[in-house]
């Protein structure tokens, strides 16, 4: 890890903050916002709870981990979508951070990511959350944490994680896999994103999420954007084996919208009503798996 390359990931990080955050200057108003810390595997870790009007109490909650490629993204800069998922979700989401690459190097975020949910599940109730109604999500690298810390954890504990809610996640930084598809979907771009991850990351062993872990996954909701997002054909092959898996899943493709699309809701319209039928989605999906006591 050099100095300029530290030098160059803080200003990508300080660019993306000006663009992504508080932005988004027509919100809906929240029961609750709380911020706090929770516990993370080499310590504490922030977070943000977000209670929406009329929120069952206690109810339903999902855990949110924020995309960037590992390397980017905070707290703030998905802070827009977290308010407007868990407003048209109707249910709690709790928004939680984990260290970014190139000063931890991978496997620290999924670790972060485990032991951050372990941690929030043992004290759901104060949260206003059911310890048996709990879901983990995130999109792009964020989704990657998901998939693997859900896999994880229900490993451990059985049906401790009840569902993933999954946008446009990046399921595999494996190069071969990437170099196949450079014609599909924005792929081309894609790949050098995925390079320069894999270099952040300080690792080449990120196993690929692709043929691994479909079948202990739980009922899942899959999203994803159209030709400008890169990540759209795994989300697809994602799906393809959820399907041989038996596994109960919803999926959308919104093929107008571009990777990265819950960020605009400042400026896009489309965006923010995906987000709405996300959120109804994400509601429908949490309250159904956890309906039974």
């Amino acid at each position: 890890m050099t100095s300029e390359n530290l030098k160059g990931v803080a200003r990508a990080r300080k660019a993306v903050d000006f663009m992504l955050s508080r932005r988004d200057r027509a919100l809906p108003l929240l029961a609750e916002l709380r911020n706090f810390s929770v516990e993370g595997a080499a310590g504490p870790l922030a977070a943000r709870l977000y209670v929406p009007q009329g929120a069952e109490t206690p109810g339903p909650m999902l855990v949110f981990f924020h995309g960037g490629g590992f390397v980017l993204g905070d707290l703030e800069t998905h802070d827009a979508f977290c308010v407007r998922l868990a407003d048209a979700a109707k249910v709690r989401v709790l928004a939680c951070r984990y260290r970014l690459a190139p000063e931890a190097a991978y496997p620290a975020q999924l670790e972060d990511a485990v032991a951050a949910f372990r941690w929030i599940a043992a004290r759901a109730e104060t949260f206003g959350a059911r310890p048996d109604a709990l879901a983990i999500g995130g999109d792009s690298a964020g989704g990657y944490l998901a998939v693997a810390a859900t896999a994880r954890v229900n490993a451990e504990t059985p049906d401790a994680v009840k569902a993933q809610v999954l946008v446009y996640p990046l399921l595999t930084l494996d190069d071969d896999i990437w170099a196949s598809s450079l014609l599909q979907d924005a792929r081309i771009v894609g790949r050098l994103a995925v390079q320069f991850i894999r270099a952040q990351l300080a690792t080449t062993e990120a196993p690929s999420l692709l043929g691994t872990l479909t079948e202990r996954a739980p009922p899942t909701l899959l999203v994803a954007g159209g030709p400008l997002d890169p990540c759209r054909p795994d989300a697809l092959t994602y799906a393809r084996e959820l399907t041989a898996a038996g596994v109960d899943f919803e999926e959308r493709y919104y093929t107008a919208l571009p990777h990265g699309f819950i960020n605009l809701t400042h400026v896009s319209a489309p965006a923010r009503e995906a987000i709405a039928e996300i959120g109804g989605l994400t509601g429908e999906l949490l309250r159904r798996v956890t309906s039974g006591r």
